[in-house]
């Protein structure tokens, strides 16, 4: 009897210890488990980000929303039978070391040590990335439409709003500054560009007279401002530039503390930035204003289609919440 008794207690404690090594579910996505190892593993590596929420119930959340992505994305991936090569595997090892510009395989071990990180668990981590890219990039990024004719067509839809230019000169400048509550002062700042003005129409280049009688910070240039936008100059002075009637030296501009001779050239009028100036920068602004909602609408989907099991009562929300109506 007391043999029988032993041997079943024996059985109960092998039993017990054996439950304790079961491992702790928080999710199940079709027949994929999220474990509570790997939830707050990812949690702890999500929270010492740089961009990190505040928010811990939404960090939570968020963390374990982005676990069931990437599990559907894995399942995605079976089904398409698609999975990153050693190749790939081994270049991208090789991309994370010129990165951090670690030249020797001592310095490498020793970085993955400082990360809690082996050299195999780097590996696992980077085929795991780059297979959910090639799902991605499938099912995703290759059905965006990025031919000539769909940029050109965005082109015109957006160019008032991205590619306007508006109507632009180059400017030079003479200034002669005074003190505003001096009138003697001002009528001498009035004299000394009135002078300046008979110099230039009587043949002196407007840079010479600029380098002469200028107090501007562009006196050395001769007094040039460079090119200059409709609206940029204070607004008596952009009158004078481009307001009517145009002229290419428009008469002295007095400011309450200043006067201002210009000479304009080099008018441009408003317009837009042409296509094949713009078509690069335009495809990556479309590029990822469509990346972004076309990923969001197949994810949803995978998401829809999928059997999705919370098991920890406070995230059971997030499923609910991140599962559109159909």
């Amino acid at each position: 009897m007391k043999t029988r008794i032993s041997l079943l207690l024996l059985l109960l404690a092998a039993a017990v210890a054996s439950a304790e090594l079961v491992e702790k579910v928080v999710a199940r996505v079709n027949d994929r488990l999220i474990t509570w190892t790997e939830y707050q593993r990812r949690l702890e590596q999500v929270s010492k980000g740089p961009q990190a929420s505040s928010d811990l119930a939404k960090l939570r959340k968020d963390v374990l929303d982005e676990l069931i992505r990437e599990k559907l994305l894995e399942e995605r991936a079976a089904e398409l039978d698609v999975q990153a090569t050693d190749e790939e595997v081994s270049i991208a090892v090789e991309r994370v070391k010129r990165q951090y510009n670690l030249a020797t395989d001592e310095e490498f071990a020793k970085a993955l040590a400082s990360s809690d990180l082996t050299l195999d668990q780097l590996r696992d981590q980077l085929r795991q990335t780059i297979t959910l890219q090639k799902v991605v990039s499938r099912e995703v990024t290759s059905r965006i439409d990025m031919t000539d004719d769909s940029l050109r067509l965005e082109y015109e839809r957006r160019k008032e709003q991205l590619f306007r230019v508006p109507e632009s000169a180059r400017v030079s400048e003479i200034v002669i500054r005074f003190d505003p509550q001096d009138p003697a002062a001002r009528e001498q700042a009035a004299g000394t560009i009135e002078e300046a003005r008979r110099k230039v129409q009587a043949g002196t280049p407007f840079a010479d007279a600029a380098k002469e009688y200028s107090q501007g910070s562009a006196r050395e240039r001769g007094g040039d401002l460079g090119k200059v936008d409709k609206g940029e100059l204070l607004g008596a002075l952009d009158n004078a530039v481009f307001g009517e009637p145009r002229t290419d030296d428009p008469p002295p501009i007095l400011l309450p503390s200043s006067v201002h001779l210009l000479h304009v050239s080099d008018r441009a009028p408003a317009g837009y930035r042409p296509f094949s100036e713009v078509k690069d920068e335009l495809k990556r602004t479309i590029s990822e204003t469509l990346y972004q909602g076309k990923l969001d609408e197949f994810l949803q989907k995978l998401r829809r289609e999928a059997f999705v099991k919370i098991y920890e009562p406070d995230l059971a929300t997030t499923a609910a919440a991140a599962t559109p109506a159909s």
